[in-house]
């Protein structure tokens, strides 16, 4: 039962549930100890041959770019070092900020849609459940750039289009409202996959602090916008679905992190993206040379060939 359930052994502190990770492991110079715990995984996921043919020294080899950087130490300044990496931590910046700016400026402002603001409570609350489903289907489907530009484009339209309904009309108001709540909480359960999927295993937590605090800042700016409603009433909203909109076209701009493995080392973002980005440059150079061959249905030669010549001349 040990065995099935858990992958438990007993230390001098106590029970330990799970085992160690062996990247951990290996990383700590303790890599015969991941070695067994991968022995046992192997076993328990009915594969005994491949106890044979991962040894210290196959372990040790995969990991050799991890080994290295291992022994560096990062900082948040190298978010911002390489090209790639720059890209990525300012565009999730923006898109970690916009989301939270959005998200907390519907939630905070109840008492405009002269419905119960407790009633409305448990209605915002209650959409992020569906929401969330949703968006976990489009992420398995439509990829994760994709899922996380349309989530902040939708709640963006749906913020703006509240702008031109009657004030009379609070059914479709809050309608509306609850909509644009469950967008932008689907794109905060985007940006979380998102963002995990974009950082290198050595500086993952470090990036994902840095775009937390925009966060934060993006939530804590939110209620400040709502003073501007006695400028103009629909000028909270325009801010709010503005921001959504810049955020929702930066988004597009990153890669695509869909069945792609996680990188480990920041020299694997600045190589896997911009091989791929080279890839995609040659791929548009050859389409333009092959359609510059190819000659019109109604376009003649200036060259005849030789057949034809000679058949003049005889």
């Amino acid at each position: 039962m040990q065995n099935f359930f858990f992958l438990g052994q007993r230390e001098s502190g106590g029970v330990r549930w799970f085992s160690e990770s062996a990247r951990w492991l290996v990383l700590n110079g303790r890599s015969k100890e991941a070695l067994k715990h991968l022995h046992r995984a192997a076993r328990m996921n009915g594969k005994p041959e491949m106890t044979e043919k991962i040894t210290v020294e196959v372990l040790e080899s995969h990991m050799q770019k991890e080994l290295q950087s291992s022994r560096s130490i990062y900082t948040a300044f190298d978010l911002m070092k390489t090209p790639t990496m720059r890209k990525i931590s300012l565009c999730l910046m923006v898109v970690w900020f916009s989301t939270s700016f959005a998200y907390y400026g519907l939630a905070m402002d109840l008492q405009k849609f002269g419905v119960n603001i407790y009633l409305m409570q448990l209605i915002f609350g209650a959409v992020d459940f569906p929401a969330k489903l949703v968006a976990l289907l489009m992420l398995s489907f439509l990829g994760r750039r994709l899922t996380q530009g349309l989530c902040l484009l939708v709640s963006a339209s749906i913020i703006f289009s509240n702008i031109f309904v009657p004030s009379e009309m609070q059914i479709t108001r809050t309608t509306l409202a609850v909509l644009g709540k469950g967008f932008t909480s689907a794109s905060f359960t985007c940006v979380y996959l998102f963002t995990g999927e974009l950082y290198p295993t050595v500086i993952r937590q470090t990036g994902m602090g840095l775009v937390s605090t925009m966060s934060r800042i993006g939530s804590m700016a939110a209620p400040a916008v709502l003073i501007l409603d006695e400028i103009l009433p629909a000028l909270p909203n325009i801010v709010y679905g503005g921001s959504a909109v810049i955020a929702g076209l930066i988004a597009f701009l990153l890669p695509e992190t869909l069945n792609i493995p996680l990188p480990d080392t920041i020299e694997d973002v600045e190589e896997r993206w911009t091989n791929i980005n080279h890839s995609n440059q040659e791929q548009m150079q050859s389409d333009s040379v092959d359609l510059q061959d190819i000659k019109h249905p109604g376009e003649c030669s200036d060259v005849l060939p030789p057949t034809i010549i000679t058949e003049r001349n005889t």
